[in-house]
C-alpha cells in the first residue's frame, strides 16, 4: 500500500481487502530461508528495450501460492553491492508464463506450503514497487 501508484491501489486493494483475490509473499529461498541477504532470485532488465524485467529463480515455503492470484516478489537486481542492498520488489500475477507452483507435501499429507519457480518470467516495470535497489527497505517511503 505504501509503494504502489494511486491507480494500482484503486485497482488492486479492494479485491484484496474483500478476499476476492488472494496474494502471497514470495520472499524465502532454499539457500537462505527468510534471510534477504542470501537472496538469489534475479531480475534483470529485458534486452529488448521494453523496460520489462526478466525474473529467474526459486522461492520456498510460500503459504497459499496455489490459491493466490497475485504475488509480492523480492528479487536481486544488483550483485555488485552489499548483500542487503540491490534488492527490488515487484508484484505479479501467479499465472504468468514461466511461474510454476509445486506443493511441498508434509508428513501429514497436507501441502499448505509451496515451492515457486520462475523461469524467464517477464514483469513490466509498472509492477515494480519502490525504486530499483530499494526493495529491502522496511520503512514507509518519504
Amino acid at each position: 500500500m505504501a509503494w504502489a501508484a494511486e491507480e494500482q491501489k484503486r485497482a488492486l486493494l479492494p479485491p484484496l481487502a474483500s478476499g476476492e483475490e488472494i496474494w502471497c509473499q514470495l520472499f524465502s529461498e532454499p539457500a537462505g530461508g527468510s534471510d534477504l541477504a542470501g537472496l538469489r532470485t534475479r531480475a534483470t532488465p529485458a534486452d529488448d528495450g521494453s523496460g520489462d524485467w526478466i525474473v529467474s529463480g526459486q522461492k520456498i515455503w510460500t503459504s497459499g501460492a496455489q490459491h493466490s492470484q497475485w504475488g509480492l516478489l523480492i528479487t536481486r537486481t544488483d550483485v555488485d553491492v552489499p548483500k542487503h542492498k540491490g534488492l527490488t520488489m515487484f508484484f505479479l500475477r501467479m499465472d504468468c508464463p514461466g511461474v510454476e507452483i509445486r506443493p511441498i507435501r508434509q508428513a501429514n499429507g497436507q501441502s499448505g506450503f509451496n515451492e515457486v519457480y520462475f523461469t524467464d518470467v517477464r514483469i513490466p516495470d509498472a509492477q515494480r514497487l519502490g525504486a530499483v535497489g530499494q526493495g529491502g527497505r522496511c520503512r514507509s517511503p518519504p
